[in-house]
């Protein structure tokens, strides 16, 4: 085909590249949930926060008034003793209110665990918003995954971990997020390996994929690797556009072919590792 459609991004004589679906699932789910997160905090904070002032401005009037009811001996269809002693708790030694005399008014009405839970799920809210946007702003868009069909291999990294594996090697596992491929990664300290699942290699869809979906992908993969870019593409090359509105790339690690040289020597076994373990990363 001209075009080999989604999650295909570039193919030549040597290499085919495809990439996850993080972008797509960042624009439809993760933006939306952010801005409507962040909406519902912003205003919910704004109403629930107390208008001192206002409040020091009752509670004056309210002193004053059952003052008023205490020399008269109007008794009116409330406990004046309740309601002064609320208003009292909210005024500070200075006649004013603040935080600290709003809470103690809310202890003295027996208002003070209502007013303690409203403020944990506008503090979980708020968490949840927070880490919504800090992973819109520093989580980079994915490195593509290589498919070296010269060297029959498969290679790719993430946050400076390079993973590898030989393409009659490596893991496949179909799940509802798409395609999740297990390759013999980097730890932390860059000084073993262990299997970890590239996980979300979608086709178009957002989630759901069966395997009718993923039919289509892995058979263009597989007539790459066996066949070249003719059993894909109709063109000399292909080249598609890379996501938009990411801040960042995954940058591409230093001695890249050393590294990929080094995991693919400590494959080792790799396929009875994925297969008895589940991999690192790897999500149902």
């Amino acid at each position: 085909m001209e075009d080999p459609f989604d999650p295909v991004v570039s193919v030549d004589d040597k290499v085919l590249k495809v990439r996850t679906g993080y972008h797509n699932r960042r624009n439809y789910y993760i933006v939306p949930w952010m801005l409507m997160l962040s909406i519902l905090a912003t205003y919910f904070t704004v109403e629930s926060w107390p208008n001192f002032p206002s409040l020091a401005e009752d509670a004056h009037e309210s002193i004053a008034r059952i003052q008023e009811y205490r020399r008269t001996g109007y008794k009116p269809f409330y406990d004046i003793d309740e309601v002064e002693a609320y208003h009292q708790a909210m005024l500070n030694e200075d006649g004013r209110a603040n935080f600290f005399t709003y809470m103690e008014a809310q202890s003295v009405s027996g208002r003070l665990d209502r007013f303690i839970e409203g403020v944990v799920l506008l503090g979980l809210m708020w968490m949840i918003t927070v880490a919504m946007w800090l992973l819109f702003l520093l989580k980079p868009r994915d490195a593509e995954i290589y498919f070296d069909r010269q060297r029959q291999i498969v290679y790719s990294w993430r946050h400076g971990r390079v993973g590898a594996a030989y393409f009659d090697k490596m893991g496949l596992i179909e799940n509802n997020l798409g395609i999740n491929l297990v390759l013999q990664f980097e730890n932390k300290k860059q000084k073993g390996y262990r299997p970890m699942a590239i996980v979300g290699i979608d086709t178009g869809k957002l989630t759901f994929h069966s395997e009718a979906d993923t039919t289509y992908p892995l058979a263009q993969i597989l007539a790459f690797m066996d066949h070249g870019k003719n059993a894909v593409i109709t063109g000399p090359s292909f080249k598609r556009k890379p996501a938009k509105f990411f801040l960042r790339v995954d940058p591409k690690p230093d001695n890249l072919e050393q590294r990929v040289n080094a995991a693919l020597k400590a494959e080792g076994y790799l396929a009875h590792h994925y297969q008895t373990r589940r991999p690192k990363g790897h999500a149902i």
